[in-house]
């Protein structure tokens, strides 16, 4: 079974929906430069509520299974937005969960990115993890506190997914946009993005 980096990456985007887009975009960014060393990796988790959040902390406490995590609700960063989780495939396409050479090569991946890895630390070591702070502590964000868009950084060399292609082609169509963007800022694909969802609603009557 061969998979290729196209499908990798459109696999991705049903799980980094809701992901803040300079998290979303380095997912992306991990999956392309990963491929390009023959590692298939897979998005697993995104954006989790603080509902999801709480069920799975009582995975192995209140409820059956093993302990998985060790965050409540409101104490992951997967609550705001500002993490993912990932997992490596075999030749098969199967997942490989033996944390090997090549898990460890996809974290030193992902912090070259700027990403944080779950595999560093010491107390509870999140190998599937990847996080992304701006500073923000899991209190600060609690607070109500967000990164500030205005220091987000720019995304180099990030390549437009299948579905961002089309998004932007049927935005021109409306006259919302050229499409013409040379630094193309993760802001203005994520306002895009907006955009496209209050258009869809409108048409598919969820917005009158």
């Amino acid at each position: 079974m061969t998979i290729g980096l196209k499908e990798l990456l459109e696999k991705a985007e049903k799980k980094l929906a809701g992901v803040h887009p300079t998290v979303s975009a380095k997912a992306r960014q991990l999956i392309s430069l990963a491929y390009k060393e023959g590692i298939n990796v897979i998005i697993t988790q995104g954006l989790r509520t603080i509902e999801e959040q709480n069920a799975l902390y009582a995975q192995g406490r209140t409820k059956p299974g093993k302990i998985v995590t060790n965050a409540r609700g409101g104490y992951s960063y997967h609550n705001f937005g500002l993490a993912f989780d990932f997992a490596v495939l075999n030749a098969d396409g199967s997942v490989n969960w033996n944390v090997d050479v090549k898990w460890k090569r996809v974290g030193q991946i992902g912090k070259s990115l700027g990403l944080e890895w779950g595999g560093d630390w010491k107390d509870f070591k999140d190998y599937p993890h990847f996080q992304m702070t701006f500073g923000l502590s899991l209190a600060d964000l609690r607070a109500g506190k967000r990164p500030n868009i205005k220091e987000e950084t720019k995304v180099a060399g990030y390549q437009l997914s299948e579905q961002e292609k089309k998004m932007i082609e049927e935005l021109k169509k409306l006259g919302i946009t050229d499409g013409k963007n040379p630094e193309r800022t993760v802001n203005q694909l994520y306002l895009w993005k907006v955009v496209y969802a209050v258009i869809k609603s409108i048409r598919e009557g969820k917005i009158k």
